[in-house]
C-alpha cells in the first residue's frame, strides 16, 4: 500500500485481485482499478474500470500523477496515470514476480523485487535490468552482481545511493 495524499491509501488486493482506495478520514474502501474479486489479464490501452489484474502484489506511488502495479499472474508492471485513469504497461519482468515496488525520484525508474533479485524498471523506455542477484535462491554475500538472495520481501531508499533490503529466508 502507498499513501498518494494525506488522506488517501492505494491498497494493492491481491487476493481479490484489484487496486482498492482507503479514505483514513472516513474509513471508506473503494475499487480503484480492476473488478474486484475478477481476475484476468486484459490491462493497457484500457481505462482503470476495464482491466483486469490477476494477483496484484505490490504498489508505487510517483508523488504527483502515477501509480505503478505489478502483478505476479501477469509478469508485468503496469502505470496508472490518475489523471486520465489509463493504464498502460510499464515493462515485464522476464517472468519473474514483482514482489515490491519502489519510486525512485532521482532516477525516475522503479526498483524492482523479483524472485530472489534486485531489479530496476526504466519507466520511460520500459527496459528491465536485474541489478542484484542471479534470480535462484541463495544465502552467500559479496558484491553486488554476486549477492544471492532467499525472497527478497521489503526495500527502503535511504538515499540516491542506498538501498535496504530485507531478505526473508536469510534472516538478513
Amino acid at each position: 500500500m502507498v499513501y498518494i495524499n494525506s488522506s488517501t491509501l492505494v491498497i494493492d488486493n491481491s487476493l481479490r485481485h484489484c487496486l482498492e482506495l482507503f479514505d483514513v478520514t472516513t474509513a471508506e474502501m473503494t475499487t480503484y482499478a480492476g473488478v474486484c474479486g475478477t481476475s484476468g489479464s486484459q490491462l493497457t490501452g484500457h481505462r482503470i474500470d476495464d482491466i483486469r489484474l490477476t494477483s496484484v502484489i505490490s504498489v508505487a506511488f510517483d508523488g504527483s500523477h502515477m501509480i505503478y502495479s505489478s502483478s505476479s499472474g501477469q509478469y508485468k508492471i503496469i502505470g496508472i496515470n490518475m489523471t486520465s485513469d489509463m493504464v498502460h504497461e510499464v515493462c515485464g519482468t522476464g517472468g519473474m514476480h514483482g514482489k515490491s515496488l519502489l519510486f525512485d525520484q532521482s532516477s525516475q525508474s522503479l526498483f524492482v523485487l523479483v524472485n530472489h533479485a534486485i531489479g530496476k524498471a526504466d519507466i520511460s523506455t520500459g527496459q528491465f535490468t536485474v541489478l542484484s542477484g542471479s534470480g535462484s535462491t541463495g544465502d552467500s554475500v559479496g558484491d553486488l552482481r554476486t549477492t544471492e538472495y532467499s525472497f527478497p520481501f521489503n526495500m527502503m531508499q535511504v538515499n540516491a545511493s542506498t538501498l535496504l533490503v530485507s531478505d526473508r529466508n536469510n534472516d538478513r
